[in-house]
């Protein structure tokens, strides 16, 4: 566990003494997968404690270090957690008042809680946590009503969720100053820059996402945080209209975003390109018509010569031949005395049309039957696609233990976030379940064994000790490995329930899935050795 000691400033407080109590009984009761539980708070020797449960990752704060713009499906996810947790926290009357990264924890298998409610405000507690004038909090991620002092209620966390969005998506928060003060003032004054202006490649969906969230006017924001989250997924569905993912809409914008400039200076360039191009076409076009072969034309019709009536010619007249094979001019006439006979002249010349030779006949030429197409060869060792569907909060224990059981039989695991059509399917909300569909769209060389799982929630029980009450859950699970080509089972399916609280539930889980599944490593390749062997039987 973790444990949070209250400044001896704060402690010396009695009537933030009575408040800390009030809130501890609260946030001490909420449970939800996405917060950070505090299992007990108390007083030892004057100071005063929560004692927390305690969480292996980083911050997003941390994160953001590494990544200085997060990649949009990643943001939005977080987004999408931590309103879930605001909902839980909302619906116990709790304000979280000071959500920033460094409050947001990414867990080692993906899950996102929210910790530190030790400043939250009640909303139904007459008690003020702050005198007048004093503000708590951080600035940069703080909403206009809490900068300037007024009431607050779920949507001033609303604006600081937004707030956060903002700076996962444009690498710097959304108001910045010289000093604290500072950026309290311009927060409580000032309008917030549209992130569009900020990260012109941020899809339009997203914009209107974080300019609503983050809406100087509380009643001009999301009301609750279930409409955040109903927010998200109208964002989602917005991008869904096209085919690419959000991380290539947002490459893809960018592109288009710094082409502006230049646009106008490249139209010339590209039209003289384009005219080019089709010169060069229509030359190629016009030659080739000039060098096809063209069928030879008819001979015509012989036609009868015309008589022509008879002419005294001048004596130094030349007899004209009468098997000539030319027509005779038209100013020359037959000799004196001499017959003129009917005389039918053969077509007249046409030219030659060459054509092209056709090549010899070779052996090489003579058609062969063809051969029988040959099956590829099975890969020695397959690869497993591991599909894994049910609540975010459960499925990703179900999907990191089923892996590593997997891993340690030998066996090479793709997940989806492999396979670009299913990682797409997925972003959405839309990955297939289902032997045929998978089969469908995955390459042939991705896998050849592909395991389904699927966890759900079956119930639950309210548990009460140290004077706090936990809810245990029950979940059942199941798991099936299938050949990929064929939809044959391979091996038994493993089915399992596992009873859990938020407390205990990495590890349940991790025994049961582990306990479940032990066998199914061996059992896929025990099956695939048969299937090479039998294959090379066939061959």
């Amino acid at each position: 566990m973790a444990i949070k000691v209250l400044s001896q400033r704060l402690c010396s407080d009695e009537e933030f003494i009575q408040r800390f109590k009030r809130e501890a009984q609260v946030i001490a009761a909420m449970n939800h997968p996405n917060i950070v539980n505090i299992l007990t708070y108390g007083e030892e020797k004057g100071y005063y404690y929560f004692a927390m449960e305690y969480v292996r990752g980083k911050d997003l704060s941390e994160i953001m270090k590494e990544k200085e713009i997060m990649p949009l499906d990643e943001a939005l996810a977080i987004t999408e957690q931590v309103a879930s947790a605001l909902g839980e926290a909302a619906a116990q009357g709790v304000v979280h008042r000071d959500l920033k990264p460094s409050n947001i924890m990414v867990d080692e298998s993906g899950r996102v809680r929210v910790t530190d409610f030790g400043v939250a405000h009640l909303e139904d507690s007459a008690a003020q946590l702050t005198r007048t004038g004093m503000f708590l909090g951080t600035p940069e991620y703080a909403s206009p009503e809490q900068a300037s002092g007024g009431p607050l209620d779920p949507r001033s966390d609303i604006y600081s969720l937004g707030a956060v969005l903002y700076r996962m998506l444009s690498g710097r928060p959304p108001i910045t100053g010289e000093s604290p003060l500072r950026v309290v003032v311009k927060i409580a004054t000032e309008p917030v820059i549209p992130i569009g202006e900020v990260n012109p490649s941020v899809p339009v969906p997203v914009r209107k996402l974080v300019g609503r969230m983050m809406a100087r006017d509380p009643n001009e924001r999301y009301q609750t945080p279930q409409e955040v989250m109903q927010g998200i997924e109208d964002c989602r569905r917005g991008l869904r209209a096209t085919s690419a993912s959000p991380e290539e809409v947002m490459r893809a914008q960018a592109t288009q975003t710094a082409a502006v400039p230049k646009r106008r200076n490249r139209a010339a360039v590209v039209g003289g390109i384009v005219g080019a191009a089709l010169a060069v076409v229509l030359v190629v076009w016009v030659v080739e018509g000039m060098l096809r072969p063209q069928p030879p034309k008819p001979a015509p019709q012989p036609q009868p010569a015309v008589v022509q009536p008879q002419q005294t010619a001048p004596a130094s007249a030349a007899p004209t031949s009468t098997h000539s094979a030319k027509a005779q001019p038209p100013d020359t006439a037959p000799a004196a005395g001499a017959s003129t006979p009917t005389a039918t002249f053969p077509p007249p010349e046409t030219k030659a049309v060459s054509r092209p030779q056709a090549p010899p006949v070779t052996e090489a030429m003579i058609p062969r039957p063809a051969e029988p197409k040959r099956a590829a060869a099975l890969p020695i060792s397959p690869t497993v696609l591991l599909v894994t569907s049910g609540p975010e909060s459960m499925v990703h224990l179900v999907r990191a233990n089923l892996g590593v059981v997997l891993a340690k039989s030998g066996l090479r695991v793709a997940s989806v976030a492999d396979i670009p059509v299913l990682r797409e399917k997925a972003q959405y909300g839309r990955i297939p379940m289902s032997w045929y569909e998978i089969r469908q769209i995955v390459p042939k060389d991705k896998a050849q064994v592909l395991v389904l799982a699927e966890v759900q929630k079956a119930g639950s029980t309210v548990l009460t000790f140290y004077g706090r009450s936990q809810e245990q859950i029950t979940a059942t699970f199941s798991i099936q490995a299938l050949d990929m080509a064929t939809g044959t089972s391979v091996g038994s399916p493993a089915t399992g329930t596992v009873d859990f609280t938020s407390l205990n539930m990495t590890e349940n889980f991790k025994d049961a899935i582990t306990s479940a599944s032990g066998d199914m490593g061996n059992d896929i390749k025990k099956y695939w050795a048969e299937k090479i062997q039998s294959a090379g039987r066939s061959g």
